[in-house]
């Protein structure tokens, strides 16, 4: 009788370890077995370079984590396959570089390294620019920012000197439609206005000079010559005067003089019937006990000034050696004249003065009716049917 012989469990386990060793010698080479005595990761971890496999098998012998982690570089996986031996693999799961420059968003070692949980280096920010760096797409952790961010030099630069450069020069708010205006930047007689001396024209030069160091804007100003300058004409009235259209009339202009405005009677400018050298029936901006008004001898003060009713006198000073800026409204059909001075209504003169007058001309210059003489300059005068400001 033929009897079965039991197999020995140890031959059967021997042989199961025999054929597995011989497996994997067979490809130890490459890598390491499906399962082993160890962990499920093997030595290595990713490969180095691009994002193909790289070399080895699934598992390694070792521990739960082979040592090394994943390579440097790409993002495939290295030699030692999953499990290995040891701990946390050394290197953690990402490789140097990145794909930022290198540098990266982590520094060589990954996410886990050995003994720990960090690798060494950390997420430190890589130099250069915001394109890979070399190593494949999953090198030095997900991201790196690049030194000086996306954009060089800032988002947007403005060139130096702004805008505009250097401001405009000349007439300071000429309107449009405009009678007059003028910002005496020309050597000549300024266009458009008559200069008469008793009646009768001549060399304006006489009274009047273009001045390039005293000016309020641009490079010069319209200086009235005082009597006591050589080779003046002599004659007390010293205006020019400009032709004006319609019953009501605006002017504005700065004005500024070696004394004080606001002494006795003497007109700076005025709306006249005519371009003569008279102040009959003209309506006066003048100094007359202070700034005011004065039609033949009718004369109209600021608020609380001039001649007071108290008995006594205030008269309203515009300070010598300063520009000042004057606007003036002439109406003559509803006899409205008002002052301002640098943008502040000073003088509103309603029925006045006592008659209706025709104006058809704009004077301004001095005259000198009782003095003392002085020089006076003008600059920026403008005249329009409309009030043009600029004064505040």
């Amino acid at each position: 009788m033929l009897h079965s012989i039991p197999r020995s469990s140890s031959l059967v386990s021997s042989s199961s370890i025999l054929l597995r060793t011989l497996s994997c010698a067979l490809v130890v080479g490459v890598g390491a077995c499906a399962s082993s005595n160890g962990g499920p990761a093997g030595s290595g971890g990713s490969g180095s370079g691009g994002s193909s496999t790289g070399s080895g098998g699934a598992t390694a012998s070792g521990g739960k984590s082979g040592s090394g982690g994943s390579g440097s570089g790409g993002s495939s996986t290295a030699s030692g396959g999953a499990p290995g031996s040891g701990g946390a693999a050394s290197g953690g799961s990402s490789a140097s570089g990145g794909s930022s420059a290198s540098g990266g968003s982590s520094a060589t070692g990954g996410s886990s390294a050995s003994g720990g949980t960090s690798a060494s280096g950390g997420s430190g920010t890589g130099t250069g620019g915001a394109s890979p760096g070399s190593g494949g797409s999953a090198g030095g952790g997900a991201t790196g920012t690049a030194s000086g961010g996306t954009s060089g030099g800032g988002a947007s630069g403005t060139a130096s000197g702004g805008t505009s450069g250097g401001g405009t020069s000349g007439t300071t708010g000429c309107p449009s439609p405009v009678m007059f205006c003028s910002g005496f930047e020309d050597a000549a007689q300024p266009a458009g206005t008559t200069y008469k001396v008793n009646a009768a024209p001549g060399e304006w030069t006489r009274d009047f000079a273009i001045d390039t160091t005293v000016k309020h804007g641009g490079n010069s100003s319209l200086r009235v010559k005082s009597g006591s300058d050589a080779g003046t004409s002599g004659s007390q009235y010293r205006m020019l005067a400009v032709p004006v259209t319609g019953t009501v009339f605006w002017a504005r202009f700065w004005i500024r003089s070696d004394m004080d405005l606001g002494g006795e009677h003497n007109p700076f400018a005025m709306a006249s019937p005519d371009d003569s050298p008279d102040k009959n029936n003209s309506v006066e901006f003048a100094e007359d006990v202070g700034i005011a008004f004065n039609t033949n001898d009718d004369v109209r003060w600021p608020e609380g000034y001039g001649r007071l009713m108290s008995g006594g006198t205030k008269p309203y000073v515009l300070p010598k050696d300063t520009w000042h800026c004057i606007e003036l409204s002439f109406d003559s059909a509803q006899r409205v004249q008002q002052l301002y001075v640098a943008g502040k209504q000073l003088i509103n003169a309603t029925n006045y003065p006592s008659m209706t007058l025709t104006e058809k001309t704009f004077k301004f210059g001095f005259w000198t009716i009782h003095g003392p003489d002085r020089h006076v300059w003008y600059d920026d005068l403008a005249v329009a049917a409309t009030r043009i400001g600029g004064c505040s």
